[in-house]
């Protein structure tokens, strides 16, 4: 197939497979450009569609698609939800019998799937059989997911990601695509280096998750403040993050006394225990996991609605990566930090790398960049994106910080008191010294000649915590930086002597607590109570097929049936999620609820809005389209029937692509519907109307098929 037909290829493939009519951000440039064979790096944010962008090559192209990920649980979802979708896939890791790997090398000599996920470590041998294998079996693509492994200078450095450039090296005509959720720029430079990647095409999309509500929270008291927190989120599913193992299990056994299901992962648990612990997560049957950094790089979740902090993470990149664990499903979701500087002092030890002096600084940087997050009187979702190099504007009205009507004063004469401290201390101590010397501490700590300073005492007035606020504020608007040591010092800038002198004035921020604030959803109204019998049928279906719920469809594509009632198989192509396979596989079943609720609570359909939405996408198609190619099949003469098994579709997907002609004029559906079966269906449709199939289908003969009333519904259409 030429580049050219592949990539008219790529929307009919989403549609087909995935159950979208758009891509989104950079997805189909990334998408060409691998189609075209050049290497690629793409930073894509957490929940922002990453996977499509070598998945939909791996459908097109003749050969194997081999996926770098590094965590067991990631491969067991992606392979789930692929296949799900109709797409043959597997992986290869430890989880797996010996009976069970040979048969994944049988179908991959076969040439029967499309992708391999397998570990980095997978990869190499001494005699690099593996590769060797790789390149008899016609390999076509390498995608290396959590790109960021590589780099010692990422927040989750892995020694065994290093193994790849060889890898790229010796599959020397397979194009490579790396791909990230999080990476500042010595990082993406560094992986491009490792990787050794040829002539790269670099895609950066945007960093902004508008849909999660960004709040820090002040760390007292704060198993209350969790409490109030989760009351309002009964419902919901969460992880909430803490630095300790021990932690992990104190908070699960509290939180489930008082009422809230949780349970605890962390590195040290029994592998079997860690892997019931996140099954039961994934399928909804406890809504809370109390987890260290150990868990969830990889979880596809994407009903997740909320992640808190509990503790400081060590950088943005790891917080940033964790809180986008919510809300990847586009709903609006919430991440919450508690935050004390005490964390800040803890975490100074763990991020020392013994040897490696520069990597300690970065590292020690890094950590300074967290608690100036945390510490923010400004918008919290322009530092993120700023850090990673994104422009935004300065108020985004979706955090805690642009939330709240923060009152300004003229705190010249508090920054003059703490320029001066700094000033007569000669720019040696750090920002718990300088605070006590102004508080006039009478700590042995304090030498006894600063006792003597005119300064000292000068800010007696002000409490410890809002002189830590205050430092923080003149170093966010640059009166004051930080040494880069080990222990930082503060130090004095250009602008702190014009304050000095009395020649500049210095605004500060009013303390006062944040309110705590939900975001609320921006979707349109839904039945909250249809959604809920739709989650409870996901969930047998996900049950029946053993896999989590969110696999079978996301809470988008359950809000979505829920606000707009699709009551026939016609209908579910305009469902965001719904793909030829799962209309296939579970349409009939949604159907079916739906109309039995829409029956019991006298509603109509409310499809007409979505379809007036994409009808300019519609008109836009290719004439190849998926319906246009049943209806050569029926062109040629063949039943539905026939087409179904020809096109390895259902029934009821051939019967809903024919009564779109049947519709507009070009075909005859006496053609396809017995006359005296079509005048028993329009007799009930007269006594029923044809708003809903389900009551249609119990009046009649069992011998009428849906497919035929469809048909005949379609006919009176026209």
């Amino acid at each position: 197939m030429s580049t050219q037909s592949l990539f008219s290829s790529l929307l009919p493939t989403l549609e087909k497979y995935f159950g979208y009519t758009a891509f989104r951000e950079n997805q189909r440039e990334i998408i060409e450009t691998i189609l075209a064979g050049q290497d690629t790096l793409v930073l894509m944010p957490t929940g922002g569609g990453k996977s499509l962008c070598y998945q939909i090559p791996a459908i097109l192209l003749g050969g194997l698609t081999v996926v770098v990920s590094p965590l067991i649980s990631l491969m067991k979802d992606q392979v789930d939800a692929l296949r799900l979708n109709g797409i043959k896939a597997a992986y290869l890791n430890s989880s797996l019998s010996p009976e069970e790997q040979q048969q994944v090398f049988r179908q991959l000599r076969q040439q029967e799937l499309k992708l391999l996920y397998l570990a980095p470590e997978r990869l190499i041998d001494a005699e690099n059989r593996f590769i060797t294998f790789l390149k008899s079996i016609n390999t076509s693509l390498l995608a290396i997911d959590e790109a960021h492994c590589i780099s010692q200078w990422g927040h989750d450095f892995r020694p065994e990601y290093r193994m790849l450039a060889d890898i790229r090296k010796a599959l020397d005509d397979v194009p490579t695509v790396a791909l990230t959720a999080t990476a500042d720029p010595v990082t993406q430079q560094d992986i491009l280096d490792k990787l050794q990647l040829r002539q790269p095409k670099v895609f950066i999309s945007s960093f902004n998750r508008e849909n999660i509500y960004y709040q820090v929270a002040p760390k007292r008291q704060s198993y209350a403040q969790l409490l109030d927190f989760l009351a309002e989120r009964r419902d919901q599913s969460g992880i909430i993050y803490v630095l300790s193992r021990a932690s992990t299990e104190d908070l699960a056994e509290r939180l489930t006394q008082d009422g809230f299901p949780a349970k605890p992962y962390h590195a040290k648990l029994a592998s079997q225990v860690k892997e019931k612990h996140q099954d039961e997560f994934l399928k909804d049957e406890v809504p809370i996991v109390v987890a260290t950094v150990a868990f969830g790089m990889g979880i596809n979740k994407s009903n997740v609605r909320f992640v808190v902090h509990m503790d400081l993470p060590k950088n943005i990149e790891g917080y940033y990566q964790e809180t986008g664990r919510a809300g990847r499903d586009g709903l609006a979701s919430n991440a919450l930090l508690f935050y004390s500087y005490a964390d800040v002092i803890k975490l100074q030890g763990f991020v020392e790398v013994a040897g490696n002096q520069e990597q300690s600084r970065v590292l020690r940087e890094k950590l300074q960049q967290m608690a100036i997050f945390a510490d923010l009187r400004s918008c919290r979702r322009k530092f993120l994106l700023n850090y990673f190099g994104e422009e935004a504007p300065d108020y985004c009205g979706s955090c805690d910080v642009c939330r709240n009507d923060y009152k300004t004063f003229d705190g010249t004469v508090i920054a003059q008191k703490a320029l001066s401290a700094v000033a007569r201390l000669g720019e040696r101590f750090g920002g718990g010294y300088v605070i006590d010397f102004l508080r006039g501490s009478k700590s042995e700590k304090i030498w006894q000649e600063h006792k003597q300073l005119k300064t000292y005492g000068a800010g007696a007035d002000v409490s410890k915590k809002d002189w830590h606020r205050y430092l923080n504020d003149l170093l966010r608007l640059g009166y004051l930086q930080k040494s880069d040591d080990k222990f930082p010092t503060l130090q004095l800038t250009e602008q702190s002597w014009s304050v000095l002198k009395g020649q500049e004035k210095v605004t500060l921020v009013e303390i006062a607590e944040p309110e705590a604030i939900t975001i609320k959803s921006s979707a349109k109204p839904m039945d909250e109570h249809l959604f809920s019998l739709l989650k409870g049928l996901r969930r047998q279906l996900a049950q029946d097929e053993n896999v989590p719920a969110y696999v079978i469809f996301s809470d988008a594509t359950l809000q979505e049936m829920a606000t707009y009632l699709p009551t026939q198989p016609e209908d579910l192509p305009h469902i965001s999620g719904f793909g030829e396979v799962k209309i296939a596989k579970y349409g009939s079943a949604f159907l079916d609820e739906i109309n039995q609720y829409c029956t019991e609570h006298d509603l109509d359909s409310r499809m007409s809005q979505l379809r007036r939405r994409s009808r300019k996408k519609q008109a836009a198609k290719p004439k190849t389209d998926t319906k246009q190619r049943t209806y050569d099949y029926y062109q040629q003469g063949k039943t539905i029937a026939e087409i179904a098994r020809a096109r390895n579709l259902s029934t009821n997907t051939i019967s809903t692509h024919l009564a779109y002609f049947v519709q507009n004029g070009s075909v005859d559906v006496t053609k396809l519907v017995d006359p005296a079966t079509i005048t028993k269906i329009e007799d009930a449709i007269y006594v029923h109307g044809n708003r809903a199939l389900k009551p249609l289908k119990d009046s009649l003969d069992d011998s009428i098929s849906y497919d035929e009333i469809r048909l005949v519904i379609a006919h009176q259409h026209r």
